[in-house]
């Protein structure tokens, strides 16, 4: 874990199924690699795009803005839909809210999404615009939030998060708020009731005011934010399996 990264976009051909993922704040496609190799063994078509400002070093992510990451976003979701019939989207953290804002937008055939961000667990980050004045960065004490000490050392991610990036974000969650009524598609929610950085009550919150007929909110009670690398990984992983099964059938 370093605030210079080298890591990359994943992108798996396979099928005309398709499996989109977006990773959180400071983090990289390798959280979801576990749920790759998973997918791509059944044949699905994986991409997971890396976003701007990220897998470099953490003063790029300073410069970038909530816009830039949901171009990222776009592009990824227009790329697979060139080559795939359905397209199944799987968002992490603040990547599960920018998922959330493109199946409010554009045809996602089903969602998933996993610790979602709406509110911020601490409750400090009203004060950000005083903060950013004289601070750039907010060390992560503790590194990422995660339970498993195994999976928090291995994982690649800024040990550093920009106060901007964080305003960013926050901004991107207010926006969001407003789309999730026009989100329809069959949409499975995870969320731990002892993350630390993002309050479960988004997920609530999210799974009270979309659209969607089929929806499910399962509380995770083993893992911390960062659930894709947690002890709970291979449980989520079946469920998604369960889930996105009748949409390509």
């Amino acid at each position: 874990m370093d605030n210079h990264l080298k890591t990359q976009a994943i992108f798996i051909k396979g099928s005309t199924r398709g499996i989109i993922m977006f990773h959180g704040l400071t983090a990289s496609p390798d959280d979801f690699r576990h749920f790759a190799e998973s997918f791509s063994a059944q044949k699905y078509t994986v991409s997971i795009p890396l976003l701007s400002g990220h897998g470099t070093q953490v003063a790029d992510l300073q410069k970038t803005r909530w816009y830039e990451w949901f171009t990222d976003v776009k592009k990824a979701f227009f790329k697979m839909q060139q080559v795939c019939q359905k397209i199944v989207v799987i968002g992490q953290s603040m990547g599960g809210t920018l998922a959330l804002h493109l199946a409010s937008h554009y045809p996602v055939d089903s969602l998933v999404l996993l610790a979602p961000g709406l509110f911020f667990k601490n409750k400090t980050s009203t004060f950000l615009p005083m903060v950013a004045l004289v601070k750039k960065f907010l060390d992560k004490a503790h590194g990422p939030d995660i339970k498993n000490r195994i999976s928090q050392k291995k994982a690649i991610s800024y040990m550093k998060i920009p106060t901007h990036s964080v305003k960013e974000t926050a901004e991107l969650f207010k926006h969001v708020k407003q789309d999730l009524p026009e989100v329809t598609c069959p949409t499975l929610i995870f969320h731990s009731v002892h993350d630390h950085v993002i309050d479960y009550k988004s997920s609530e919150y999210i799974y009270r005011h979309i659209s969607s007929v089929k929806k499910q909110l399962v509380t995770l009670s083993d893992s911390y934010h960062v659930l894709s690398l947690d002890n709970e990984k291979n449980v989520i992983l079946k469920e998604i399996m369960h889930f996105i099964k009748p949409v390509f059938s």
